[in-house]
């Protein structure tokens, strides 16, 4: 991993704010971006983010989420809520990120409101999504309490745990992605199975986080099959 980008999604508290500017000059992340139409409290950032209040200048607040996750290699959406049935919520821990994104150039991380976390449609915008492993009692951790983790297994664990084999970039994923789904919409009638197929080769895609060369091999094979299925159905 070569960069990443902590994205904020319409964050409720100017401390919780301040608290993660803090926590990103502690572990060297200098991308924030931040999805809101709220006003903030400056002066209470400012005295929560302490020595790292020069990194308030640098948030990038946007209008949207789709634009936060512009030029990203995989974006992972962080949440509370692990449900091994519901295919958006079917998380990795955050333990296992550090060897998963370290073939990844660019990494997008995105947490969600205090009160509500994601919205559903939110986290079908990421490629995966991530938890951390907490008493199933109260698994919801305060927002930054919850970027200090991640930061931590992400920027200081993964610096130890860089694998050498480099993904693919994200166009090639997509272009695999595209293929299934194309051979999905002709065998799955049924919208609601075919949304959940693409959703889980997606992930599988992306949590493999396969080279140029793998995904190159997987791709022509399923556009292969998918021109023979159009093909066959023409005649």
């Amino acid at each position: 991993m070569d960069s990443l980008r902590i994205v904020l999604v319409d964050t409720e508290g100017s401390i919780n704010l301040g608290m993660i500017l803090r926590l990103s000059a502690n572990f060297g992340a200098k991308e924030i971006f931040l999805v809101s139409s709220r006003t903030y409290n400056e002066e209470e950032i400012l005295k929560y983010a302490v020595r790292a209040s020069y990194l308030y200048s640098s948030i990038v607040r946007v209008s949207s989420l789709d634009e936060a996750l512009s030029e990203c290699d995989v974006r992972i959406c962080t949440t509370a809520k692990a449900r091994e049935e519901d295919v958006l919520r079917n998380n990795v821990p955050s333990t296992k990120l550090p060897e998963l994104v370290s073939k990844y150039r660019k990494v997008c991380l995105v947490f969600g409101r205090e009160s509500t976390g994601l919205t559903r449609e939110e986290l079908s915008k990421c490629d995966f999504s991530s938890t951390i492993p907490t008493s199933e009692e109260y698994p919801a951790l305060n927002l930054a309490n919850s970027v200090a983790i991640y930061l931590y297994e992400l920027l200081s664990r993964s610096r130890s745990e860089k694998l050498g084999i480099e993904a693919a970039g994200r166009s090639q994923i997509e272009g695999a992605v595209s293929a299934f789904s194309g051979i999905s919409s002709h065998v799955l009638k049924d919208p609601h199975k075919r949304e959940r197929a693409e959703r889980a080769f997606r992930q599988i895609a992306f949590r493999a986080a396969p080279s140029e060369r793998e995904i190159k091999i997987v791709a022509h094979v399923l556009r292969r099959a998918l021109r023979r299925i159009e093909s066959c159905q023409s005649k």
